[in-house]
């Protein structure tokens, strides 16, 4: 049997004062996510947050996103996956 090696990549925007509540949901999910803010949003009015999650994670994932964006604006930049067949 063959291990996926997919991750699920997201760039999702969001508000600088809603940003601390996002990571906390991040950090509350413990290991359902990697994540880190985008150096070039750290000075503008919004965050720009770089999330990867292995493929059989991605649902709970967009679950939460899905979750968030019911509560706060929450805009997803880019969606992809990624293939790493090292």
């Amino acid at each position: 049997m063959t291990q996926s090696n997919r991750l699920k990549h997201l760039v999702i925007r969001v508000a600088k004062p809603e940003a601390s509540f996002i990571y906390f949901q991040f950090e509350a999910n413990d290991g359902l996510c990697f994540y880190s803010t985008l150096g070039p949003s750290i000075k503008q009015p919004y965050r720009d947050i770089d999330i990867k999650t292995h493929e059989s994670l991605s649902d709970e994932l967009m679950r939460l996103i899905s979750a968030l964006q019911s509560e706060f604006h929450l805009e997803i930049l880019s969606d992809q996956w990624i293939d790493d067949n090292h």
